[in-house]
């Protein structure tokens, strides 16, 4: 895809006339067309880093969630007596050597 050159050092050569006004304008349109591809680019990107936080959220909460079911796990099975526990985040054997 070919993009559009802005008429620059041109423009200081040419008269005041038509086909200097037509340049002119049209380094306009190009910077408009430019802006509005911008502006969605950044949509898109504010669109996309709104589903990514909303998926860490997700995650965030499913992790909770799980951390949450494995300690009741836990205190279930040492309510009777399964040498378990949680150490720094994980599930230990909290039997001794030698028993």
């Amino acid at each position: 895809m070919e993009q559009d050159k802005l008429a620059t050092d041109e423009l200081t050569n040419l008269p005041l006339d038509h086909n200097w006004y037509s340049k002119l304008a049209n380094n306009f349109t190009i910077i408009q067309k430019a802006l509005n591809d911008l502006d969605g680019a950044q949509a898109r990107l504010n669109s996309d880093q709104d589903k990514i936080n909303q998926d860490l959220k997700n995650i965030k909460d499913d992790n909770k969630i799980r951390d949450a079911n494995v300690q009741s796990i836990v205190k279930i099975l040492s309510d009777y007596d399964v040498p378990i526990a949680i150490v720094d985040g994980k599930v230990v054997d909290t039997t001794k050597e030698g028993e």
